[in-house]
């Protein structure tokens, strides 16, 4: 299955990506929590999963309260 990304889901990708890169910097996640996170989003969307945008919006949404 192939995922075609709008330009909303792009400026989506890039946020769910900073979040999890700045929590790592802040220490709010180690380099284990953080790679976890990542690979679940990759893994959601290799598997065609049809929640992996909502998954990503909720990492970004947590905010600081991850």
């Amino acid at each position: 299955m192939r995922n075609n990304l709008t330009d909303d889901d792009r400026v989506l990708l890039d946020r769910y990506i900073e979040s999890v890169l700045l929590r790592f910097n802040d220490n709010r996640y180690n380099l284990g929590e953080a790679t976890q996170e990542l690979a679940e989003a990759f893994v959601r969307v290799a598997a065609g999963e049809p929640d992996w945008l909502d998954h990503m919006r909720g990492v970004v949404e947590a905010g600081d309260d991850a």
